[in-house]
């Protein structure tokens, strides 16, 4: 076995277990091995069984392959993506979002956008997004036109999903024009939770869904493997201190907001978290 980031051959179990096929308590029947490459950190899970392409990952994740379901899960989101990117940089830009999805940021930045480009696999999802934006399968397809070209490239939470994140980062950095941006994010292996509650939280974190597992050194190194010139790390703990709790009382995820005794100490708690890089998201900016 071969890094398909480093190419290095040396591998450690970043865990092995059960891991998660679908929603919390879906379990897979065997234990499966989540190999960590020693060169770049990179976790990888060789036997992933979800196609990220397919509309049973989408039935599997979110319940069924539609997009108004799509934008009523993640519509939400899109207040901490534009918190991290901020309001600058958009009007009359040329924005990209690589796994978009339903669309959601995509919709939210496309009335000052100049134009605006929606990278999407699925096909059941195509269709809507062509009445808004310009729709291709692939990043190899949208660079027939678009190389080159692109002010900010953004890829939520997809990079986890791909066979190779190298190749898929470079051929994002080909959209980009000189002086553009790109912003990733992904889960954070080095989320704290999974060292205090590693027997109950591991098979959640660990899933069929996700082929590759980051933190903040492997994602540096992926980049500049990719030929980005620098990476700004910026942590993000989405869950506040109540589900900490109940996630030692109850052993299972509740949401955000159960307890509200502890509100006042949340800022406190994922600040911590994100100044230590133990927060549970990382997003990136990738400069070319």
């Amino acid at each position: 076995m071969k890094c398909k980031i480093c190419e290095t051959e040396s591998f450690s179990v970043l865990y092995h277990g059960r891991i998660r096929t679908g929603g919390f308590g879906n379990l897979s029947d065997e234990k499966q091995t989540v190999f960590c490459c020693e060169s770049c950190g990179a976790g990888f899970l060789p036997d992933a069984g979800f196609d990220y392409e397919d509309r049973e990952y989408r039935e599997a994740v979110d319940g069924a392959a539609d997009v108004r379901l799509f934008q009523g899960l993640y519509d939400g989101e899109q207040v901490e993506k534009l918190t991290v990117t901020g309001s600058e940089g958009y009007r009359n830009a040329i924005i990209a979002d690589i796994g978009c999805g339903g669309g959601s940021f995509l919709d939210f930045v496309s009335g000052v956008a100049g134009e605006t480009i929606a990278v999407e696999p699925c096909e059941s999802f195509q269709i809507k997004l062509a009445e808004k934006h310009n729709v291709y399968s692939y990043v190899r397809e949208a660079l027939v036109l678009w190389a080159g070209k692109v002010d900010l490239a953004v890829s939520f939470a997809v990079m986890e999903h791909v066979d190779d994140p190298l190749l898929f980062l470079q051929e994002i950095r080909q959209l980009i024009k000189p002086g553009g941006k790109v912003l990733i994010s992904t889960p954070n292996y080095d989320d704290w939770l999974l060292k205090f509650l590693p027997d109950i939280y591991e098979s959640f974190f660990y899933r069929q869904a996700h082929q590759w597992y980051f933190n903040g050194r492997s994602i540096q190194k992926l980049a500049n493997y990719a030929g980005f010139k620098s990476v700004e790390l910026v942590y993000k703990n989405r869950f506040d201190l109540s589900n900490t709790l109940h996630w030692l009382r109850d052993h299972r995820p509740t949401g955000i907001g159960k307890t509200e005794t502890f509100t006042e100490m949340d800022c406190s708690y994922k600040s911590l978290l994100e100044r230590s890089g133990k927060a549970d998201f990382i997003y990136a900016w990738l400069t070319v």
